[in-house]
């Protein structure tokens, strides 16, 4: 019965997520399948070097980048139908590993199943799911839980090789070793001499990844250590956990405050998005306090805030899609405060599910990974079918002929988010020099080549 229960679980969740199957490539897609264009093993094996080269990325995450749209594009050129089956399946694969993990730490097969529910249903999987080149997320969970299942059933070797697949997924997998000795350390069972391979593997990754590859730079990488910040970083982890739309940050001012702007951009949906949520915090923090002395609590509780300790002092790189590994203990810790039955559990049950499938409803219709696709797809389809050779001597400059964006956020700017300034014409015309030109970005210009301008608005339909 209960696999029977899973199942159907599994089905319903890929289903809700199915519209991403049709979400075409945009921004940081068109980088990758260019960056992962290449014409030898060489190039290939430099995907994983710690030195940079034309093939390395702003972040080392070789497998689910430059891997991943290398083998996709092989196989299926720039349909992006089973690269998006393919995350699909993984994320199915990580919430049976997710299950299976929660079934051994709550010593229920109903708890597991309802905090993989919990996991699986939450919004915040929106952007892991519907973005490819987040993709790296869902590797990393697949990777770090088969880790951690692996060393609880002392498969050591198997525990190892899933902690480098982890590191080679994002950076983040660093907190692997520091997740099993807590969970060791709840149960009793410390096993330091199983835990010094990870020592030796991570020490040089650590090394060869902030030292020989680099740190990234950027105004949202900027570390502040500030107690209230970082406070402030975790409650936004924590709603988002719970269902809360990412958009809603937005509008949020000092003390907590919806400005007033949030009323009147959501004057049918501000209800739907605060009152479900208000609702669950109230039971939870009511839940807590009666579970406050229980281990596991705050267990889970630590695992979340250790989860995210990569990013926790990064206030200005708040982003739900960070969610993936620290989520799971969340879903865990929902799971075990929830009681095992009555109208207590069927409510929660009941308004977690129809808030989080409202919040997937509100972010389809806003959020950028749907919108900037439609636009990558229109652009692509244009140029495939009109100028499927790159003009000789001349280049092309997209022009703001529509005023629906304002002065300062010009349409021919929505055009270079959604592409990726010039990458897609070079996965396109398969010139990694190739380039484009935009109003909103002056400079200069070819001098021997003639302008065809491009209109923004055929494309911003």
């Amino acid at each position: 019965m209960m696999k029977n229960r899973f199942l159907l679980f599994i089905s319903l969740t890929t289903t809700i997520f199915s519209p991403s199957l049709l979400t075409f490539f945009s921004a940081d897609d068109w980088f990758h399948l260019r960056v992962s264009q290449i014409g030898s093993f060489r190039d290939f094996l430099n995907f994983f070097s710690f030195v940079r080269t034309p093939q390395s990325i702003a972040f080392y995450r070789p497998l689910p980048t430059q891997v991943f749209f290398f083998v996709f594009q092989k196989l299926f050129g720039l349909n992006p139908i089973p690269y998006h089956i393919f995350v699909l399946i993984c994320f199915g694969i990580s919430l049976v590993l997710i299950y299976r993990l929660a079934r051994e730490l709550l010593n229920s097969n109903q708890k597991a199943l309802l905090a993989t529910a919990i996991y699986g249903l939450s919004v915040s999987n929106f952007t892991r799911l519907y973005f490819l080149s987040a993709f790296q997320e869902i590797a990393l969970v697949l990777f770090s839980v088969a880790c951690i299942l692996a060393f609880s059933k002392q498969k050591y070797v198997f525990s190892y090789l899933f902690f480098v697949l982890a590191l080679l997924s994002k950076e983040t997998a660093v907190v692997l070793p520091l997740i099993l000795i807590i969970l060791d350390w709840s149960r009793k069972k410390i096993n330091l001499k199983k835990l010094i391979p990870f020592a030796l593997i991570l020490l040089p990754y650590l090394y060869l990844r902030l030292f020989q590859f680099g740190s990234v730079a950027g105004e949202t990488y900027i570390w502040n250590f500030s107690p209230i910040k970082a406070a402030n970083t975790l409650m936004w982890y924590f709603l988002w956990s719970l269902g809360a739309p990412e958009l809603l940050i937005d509008y949020i001012g000092s003390g907590l405050r919806p400005i007033p702007r949030f009323f009147t951009d959501f004057p049918l949906w501000w209800p739907v998005i605060l009152i479900p949520l208000i609702v669950m915090l109230i039971f939870l923090l009511k839940r807590s306090l009666r579970f406050a002395r229980d281990d596991k609590v705050w267990v889970f509780a630590i695992l979340f805030v250790v989860s995210l300790l990569p990013v926790l002092f990064l206030p200005t790189h708040k982003f739900a899609l960070e969610l993936g590994l620290p989520l799971v203990w969340m879903s865990l810790l929902v799971g075990y405060l929830l009681p095992q039955k009555g109208f207590l559990l069927v409510s929660f049950v009941s308004i977690f599910i129809l808030y989080n499938l409202s919040m997937n409803y509100l972010t389809y219709t806003t959020h950028y990974s749907v919108n900037r696709g439609k636009i990558s797809e229109r652009v692509y389809r244009y140029f495939k079918l009109d100028y499927l050779s790159p003009p000789a001597d001349s280049y092309f400059e997209f022009v703001n002929d529509t005023a629906d964006y304002g002065t300062s956020w010009g349409s021919s700017k929505q055009i270079a988010n959604s592409i990726g300034g010039s990458e897609l014409f070079r996965v396109l015309y398969q010139d990694p020099n190739y380039n484009v030109y935009y109003e909103d970005f002056p400079g200069d210009r070819p001098a021997n080549e003639k302008k065809i301008s491009l209109s923004t608005k055929m494309f911003l339909q």
